[in-house]
Formats: structure tokens, C-alpha cells, sequence
């Protein structure tokens, strides 16, 4: 599973999203998550990928953005 196909299914499945509303383009407001909900989900990334996501990271707008700074701390990690 990638990570925008995992960030969906967490979005579905643990913050109540609908899935068609969920696009690369969404924000996390439009899915009606609360500031306290985006630290549980940058939280539950972290614990998935085994990354730390600083707080500047966090501040991403879109959930392309959140894709591709998971997908480029996986990639440090790796390095």
C-alpha cells in the first residue's frame, strides 16, 4: 500500500472522511478535521512509517503535500 492509499484509509477509517470526498487536493479542514485530529494524524504516520515529522512539516496544506513529506523522510530514512 502506498502512502496516500494508507493516509486514505486512516482518514476513512479512524476520522470518519467520506471516501469520495477525499482527493490529493483535500485539506484536512475540508475533511472536517479539527487541529487536535491533524495531531493524531501526523502522529499515526509517524508510528506507520517510523518517521518523526517536525512541526514545521506538519503545517502541510494538502494531502499531496502530507504524501510527499512522508514519502521523503521514508527515503531519508533509507538513505
Amino acid at each position: 500500500m502506498n502512502t496516500y492509499d494508507f493516509l486514505r484509509q486512516l482518514l476513512v477509517t479512524e476520522f470518519g472522511a467520506k471516501p469520495s470526498d477525499i482527493t490529493p487536493e483535500s485539506t484536512l479542514a475540508s475533511l472536517g478535521l479539527d487541529s487536535l485530529s491533524a495531531v493524531e494524524l501526523v502522529r499515526e504516520l509517524e508510528e506507520e512509517y517510523r518517521i518523526v515529522i517536525s512541526s514545521e512539516q506538519a503545517t502541510f496544506d494538502t494531502l499531496a503535500e502530507a504524501v510527499n513529506i512522508v514519502d521523503s523522510l521514508i527515503q531519508a530514512r533509507q538513505g
